[in-house]
Parts: structure tokens; sequence; C-alpha cells
């Protein structure tokens, strides 16, 4: 009896080392992920799963970092991983369209968007991609996408990313001075935002501010735009 009680409590702390073995595997893998160091991070995350395979949030953290370090399909494994365990997982169906929208599925991006929404309503990633996937389909749906958009917006007034796709949106539907609002206002919240510099160029392009928009397509090529230069080159005086 005295044995049967010795091994029990042995198995008790062991089970509570190992938890912490893995959560501490698991921060260290989210403290590289930050970093950008995404080798490092799956490492980490690989070993944190090992101990704890069926650990929703550490599967979807390691799909998220497998999406960012280019090995897309893999990180599906995991998405798909967490909707086998838990089929109501918004943010896993949210998270594997951004993949389906890189693959060209837009029809399959769009129905994850859609389960993600229904599970919960207030998911404003799923929003914006479904966004993403009605204005990379064609033909292109610019109107619903703008509509997708302001859904995220109206949760989330200072997500940059909606209030750029949403300027797009704008620009595409004529609306110049709307997307140059949202542009700006993407801006001022990540200052690094090239893709928000270059698409305010081509706004105020259209409205007829060539030098105002010669200025943010030089801001937009010093952030790595690269086809800012084509625009430079031809749009611009030196």
């Amino acid at each position: 009896m005295l044995r049967q009680l010795s091994l029990a409590f042995l198995l008790l702390i062991s089970n509570q080392i190992f938890a912490q073995t893995a959560a501490e595997l698991f921060a260290k893998g989210v403290q590289l992920a930050d970093e950008e160091n995404y080798t490092g991070a799956l490492t980490e995350l690989n070993a944190a799963i090992k101990e704890d395979k069926d650990n929703i949030k550490y599967l979807l953290k390691r799909g998220d970092v497998k999406y960012l370090s280019g090995k897309s399909i893999l990180a599906i494994q995991d998405y798909n991983k967490v909707i086998q365990l838990d089929s109501k997982n918004s943010e896993a169906y949210a998270s594997r369209s951004a993949i389906y929208i890189e693959l060209k599925d837009y029809k399959s991006a769009i129905e994850d968007c859609q389960k993600a929404i229904a599970i919960n309503p207030k998911n404003e990633m799923a929003y914006i991609r479904m966004g993403d996937a009605l204005i990379s389909q064609e033909p292109k749906d610019w109107i619903e996408a703008m509509k997708t958009y302001n859904y995220a917006i109206n949760l989330n007034p200072n997500n940059p990313k909606a209030l750029h796709n949403r300027g797009r949106a704008k620009r595409e539907l004529k609306d110049y001075y709307g997307a140059i609002d949202d542009f700006n206002k993407a801006i001022l919240m990540d200052a690094e935002f090239g893709s928000a510099y270059m698409n305010r160029g081509i706004a105020k392009s259209l409205v007829g501010d060539t030098p105002g928009a010669c200025i943010d397509w030089y801001l937009a090529g010093e952030m790595g735009q690269a086809e800012a230069a084509d625009y430079i080159a031809t749009r611009c005086k030196q």
C-alpha cells in the first residue's frame, strides 16, 4: 500500500514537472517568434507539443509560426488538428483561411471565414481575411469586401491592416479621399507600413497630388516596396 502511494505521489510530481516544462518551452517559442526567429521558435514549439500533443494553444501558435516562416502547407496540418480537437475553434478557421488565399482556393477561404464568424461574430481577423479573399478572386467583389472590412473596423478601429485594406477597396470604388483617409489612419498606427504609403501614393496621384504621391512612393521604396521604383520612374520628375 505504501509503495502504491509512493508511486502515485511520484507520478503526480512528474506530471507537474511535465506541465511546467511544456509551458516553458512554449513561452520560449513565443518569445523567439516575437523576435522573428522562426527556426528557433519552431524548435521550441515542436518540443512543447511533443510533451503535450493535444494542446490547442500550442498547435495554433505553431501553425502561425509555420505560416509566417513560409511553411503554409505544414501550418494547415496544425490548424486541421485544432479543428479535429475543437470544431468550434473560430481562430483555427480564420487562420487556415489565410493559407487557402495563398493557395488561390478562395472558395475554401471564404467558407472558413464564414465558419469562424458563425462561431465568433467578433473575430475581426475572419472579417479581414474574407475581404481579402473577395478581392483576390475573379471577379473581384470590392463592395462586399469593403463591408467585411467595415465589420472588422467596427470591432477594432485601431487595426491598421483593416484600415489599409478598406482604403484599397475605397480607391477601387473611386472614393479616393476616403481611401487616403484610411491610409492616413493606418500609417498613424504603423509608421513603417510600406504598403500603406504605396497605396496612399496611388490614391494621391488619382486626385492630382503628384508631389505628395511621389513622396509616398519614395518612402514606400525605402520600406521595401519594390513596385515603388516603377511609379517614381514613370510618374515623378527627377
